[in-house]
């Protein structure tokens, strides 16, 4: 489970059902994508030719995320991207209420060998999010350490709709966030997600839709080695309520922030 604190988000093992268990990138060129990340986070690689060169990446043998080549039903033009995958718990009847809610199927549900089945979904405003109904695979490992995820949200015109389809597809509370148009998703006391109606302020760096954020011990070095790896600053690090982050993008243009969850002066 996931939430924006001045602590290391504590992860639910086995995570819940309609809570981030997974977030993978799709890549045009994994091989350019694999080391831009090491030099940001660290990670190392297992890669999978079984699953068409997929790659599970690990800090100190950790799980923390996926890079998988392009497949041919993106819809996103070859742009590199990250999608969030939500655990489902009954993946058939997640796909029916995606459908009744408003929201597509882009691809399955299909399995994924001995590691699970998965579909990609888009949400009744437009944003691709994934689904996992987990066997072997396990999602993310908890620990402590750079390139875990912290947190995800949604960034839409109109959020009132995308509040009510998360909701309801994954059986959660949403509480407003007082003085913004901001709501967490929340199983129980515990947020998991966000969905903010601010997608205006984001369009122009391309970070409408699901926008992933990886924990970095120190956001501005973090920038810096982004951009001296090829990275782009697309929102230079600054001070929030829940700590200190950044927006990137990767060589190939994938967007996603990093986020040290420490409020300043602390």
């Amino acid at each position: 489970m996931f939430q924006p604190q001045t602590s290391a988000p504590v992860m639910s093992s086995p995570i819940a059902a309609g809570e981030p268990i997974w977030v993978d990138l799709d890549s045009p060129h994994p091989d350019q994508s694999r080391p831009f990340y090491t030099a940001l986070f660290g990670w190392d690689y297992r890669i999978s030719e079984q699953f068409g060169g997929h790659a599970n990446a690990h800090v100190q043998g950790n799980k923390a995320a996926g890079i998988s080549p392009m497949p041919p039903y993106s819809a996103r033009e070859g742009r590199s991207a990250w999608t969030v995958y939500f655990a489902s718990a009954d993946l058939a009847a997640d796909v029916g209420r995606v459908r009744h809610l408003g929201g597509r199927v882009l691809v399955g549900p299909m399995q994924i060998g001995d590691q699970g089945h998965m579909a990609t979904c888009v949400d009744a405003g437009g944003a691709t999010f994934g689904l996992w109904q987990d066997d072997q695979h396990g999602g993310f490992a908890a620990y402590d350490g750079p390139g875990r995820l912290v947190w995800a949200e949604v960034n839409t015109q109109d959020s009132a709709p995308a509040v009510s389809f998360y909701r309801q597809l994954l059986h959660a509370d949403a509480q407003p966030l007082p003085g913004a148009d901001y709501h967490q998703l929340m199983h129980g006391e515990t947020g998991f997600a966000g969905v903010s109606g601010n997608a205006q302020n984001w369009d122009a760096v391309g970070a409408a839709g699901w926008m992933v954020y990886f924990y970095a011990d120190d956001v501005d070095q973090t920038v810096q080695r982004a951009e001296q790896h090829g990275g782009q600053v697309l929102v230079a690090p600054f001070d929030m309520e829940f700590g200190r982050m950044a927006v990137l993008a990767d060589p190939l243009g994938a967007v996603f922030s990093v986020m040290n969850p420490q409020p300043a002066g602390a």
